[in-house]
């Protein structure tokens, strides 16, 4: 996914200890478990993140502002660079918002932490500047302009980056370990796995048990009960992304 989604190093199943001088078999076990420890922690965020409507991460970003001219919020925009690409987004007041003016500039939120304002290819102090929501002002001057012709470094060019995006609430991070070790398991013992399987049915007692995993997954869950717990609490409708208002 590319953003910040902590993973429990705890619960999940140690790797191999090494010896000083590990033998080639030795170290090749060990990437090995390596490799596929750090495979199922990347399934796991990727699973959580998605069956909870896409609305949790911080995402590393970097925009390029250019500032409304003054009693004109509504003409600013940022040119966000986005997997290798740029894109515009409309950054000016809407609605009630009342703030505008040379000295703050809107960014596309919401906007977790500020990483560091370069001007002219100089980092900026951040006694330089404050963030208030998705509001980011300049103290003491107004933002320059942004010439858009050239590459960032150069002279009437800056940038701000920033984590982008809604914080992993506290404690996910041990759903997700659950949830890659079930991924880890899978690959070692099928019958010790808790995830559901395409189709099994297994007879204990003269019961039988049928399990539909298409249903589970249409539904949202993972079949694991203290992840859907939580899954249920933050996504009880199921949605694919959080609404967006337009």
């Amino acid at each position: 996914m590319g953003c910040d989604w902590p993973v429990a190093q705890e619960c999940l199943p140690p790797l191999p200890i090494l010896p000083d001088t590990p033998t080639t078999d030795e170290q090749a076990a060990y990437d090995l478990a390596a490799r596929r420890r750090n495979s199922a922690e990347d399934m796991a965020v990727s699973v959580l993140w998605a069956l909870s409507g896409r609305q949790f991460g911080v995402c590393d970003t970097t925009v390029r502002p250019c500032p409304a001219p003054p009693f004109a919020p509504s003409t600013a925009y940022v040119l966000t660079r986005t997997d290798g690409h740029w894109f515009n987004w409309s950054c000016g007041c809407v609605g009630s918002c009342t703030v505008g003016g040379p000295r703050v500039v809107h960014l596309p939120g919401p906007v977790a932490t500020v990483t560091d304002v370069t001007v002219d290819g100089i980092i900026l102090s951040a006694s330089e500047y404050r963030l208030e929501g998705d509001a980011l002002y300049r103290l003491g001057t107004s933002w320059p302009g942004q010439d858009l012709g050239r590459p960032l470094g150069e002279s009437r060019t800056w940038s701000v980056t920033y984590g982008r995006g809604t914080p992993v609430p506290s404690g996910v991070e041990e759903l997700t370990g659950l949830l890659a070790k079930e991924f880890i398991v899978a690959c070692d013992d099928v019958k010790k796995c808790r995830l559901p399987r395409s189709v099994v049915s297994t007879t204990q007692r003269g019961v039988t048990h049928v399990f539909d995993p298409s249903k589970i997954l249409a539904a949202g869950y993972t079949g694991l009960a203290e992840v859907d717990m939580w899954l249920a609490a933050v996504n009880p409708h199921r949605l694919a992304a959080a609404p967006v208002v337009v």
